[in-house]
């Protein structure tokens, strides 16, 4: 008898432990102090699938602290984090805890393990290298005169990225920064890697080797091996510098998508008023943000809003989408993402009547065209 009392004592011993263990690796905490968000939301979206997906959301508090808790993963996989206009790459194995600070430069850093860390430092080098870019191309804008200064100006700073991109994928290329370097590409679609070239194609085939064998049949792993796979066969690749005075300026990139009615709205058809090209899927948007947008809506009958959703169930678009009295349009493939070079969502594009881009991802609120 006593035996069997001390076995029971043993074991709910034991399950209390255990209890008490799930509960602590239940949740990643990502938190920090961002003094310029104050007052603003921050997001953490999920990289895992190819466009960014939101999980979750806080408010800065006016000391630019915040705390977000999500779900801990059960393998590794990638996050990014927004804070105003900023935002940084992560990712998260075992992890515990991902705390973000402000740099000295206006980007984020975070401390955590040291994947995470190298990982966010080379995405803010990409932030740091599509800000320059992009300057660059609105010169070009006033000036295409200097088309081949410019071009050259963009190749030197392209290769400053890899500078930094291939040292990180030389010291580990099973490392989650190498997987990012392999897969991800610059602002106007620029390939940081030209795979045709045979020392690219071979970085390439090292990294997704690697981690085929260290992390098999993991879904990055998997991704690494199809894209070896496709680069071999593809003869098409555009080398980096070609195409890099494809503009951002002047009118809207085309989108014909259906609505609610199954009937399929053109951007086009509405470019005589200011536009808002939102990219946020309906069903996912809070209540309250909703009737912010539809307050805004009524208030200025000069401004015409384009809302694009990524709805995979579409008899639940429809019947959500009828609510709201701004053209609400359905992407089920996601093309639009891609057609708009999305780094997440939701993503903001104003045009003015001229069909100009005069804002992007700026807050919905004052908006002036």
């Amino acid at each position: 008898m006593r035996f069997i009392n001390a076995l029971k004592i043993s074991t709910l011993i034991f399950l209390t432990l255990f209890s008490i263990s799930c509960r602590k690796n239940t949740t990643i905490s990502i938190c920090g102090k961002i003094p310029s968000a104050a007052g603003k939301m921050v997001y953490v979206d999920s990289l895992t699938s190819t466009n960014p997906v939101c999980l979750d959301s806080a408010m800065v508090e006016e000391d630019g602290s915040f705390n977000i808790d999500i779900r801990a993963v059960k393998r590794m996989a990638f996050f990014q984090m927004r804070a105003d206009s900023m935002y940084g790459a992560f990712c998260a194995d075992s992890t515990e805890k991902i705390e973000f600070k402000e740099g000295v430069y206006g980007e984020l850093t975070l401390t955590g393990d040291d994947y995470a860390v190298q990982l966010c430092r080379l995405s803010q080098h990409l932030r740091a290298t599509n800000e320059y870019i992009r300057t660059l191309m609105l010169m070009f804008d006033k000036s295409p005169e200097k088309k081949e200064t410019i071009k050259n100006l963009i190749y030197n700073r392209v290769m400053r990225y890899r500078q930094v991109a291939d040292s990180l994928v030389k010291e580990n290329p099973v490392s989650p920064a190498a997987y990012y370097a392999m897969t991800t590409k610059l602002i106007y679609g620029i390939e940081p890697y030209d795979f045709n070239d045979e020392e690219d194609l071979l970085m390439l085939a090292v990294v997704a080797n690697r981690w085929d064998i260290i992390r098999h049949n993991n879904v990055y792993s998997n991704l690494l091996l199809e894209k070896l796979a496709r680069e071999k066969v593809d003869k098409a690749t555009k080398k980096v510098g070609d195409g890099l005075l494809f503009s951002e300026k002047a009118t809207f990139v085309e989108l014909n998508l259906p609505n609610a009615k199954h009937n399929r709205i053109s951007l086009n058809s509405i470019k005589n008023k200011n536009v808002i090209l939102l990219f946020w899927n309906l069903r996912k948007m809070d209540h309250d943000v909703l009737e912010r947008i539809k307050s805004y809506y009524i208030s200025n009958p000069d401004v015409e809003i384009y809302h694009v959703s990524f709805d995979k169930d579409v008899k639940a678009f429809e019947k959500v989408a009828a609510h709201y009295p701004w053209i609400c349009v359905n992407d089920v493939d996601g093309k639009s993402a891609v057609t708009y070079n999305l780094e997440a969502t939701p993503s903001v594009f104003l045009f003015n009547k001229r069909g100009n881009i005069v804002g992007k991802n700026i807050p919905f609120i004052g908006y002036k065209f």
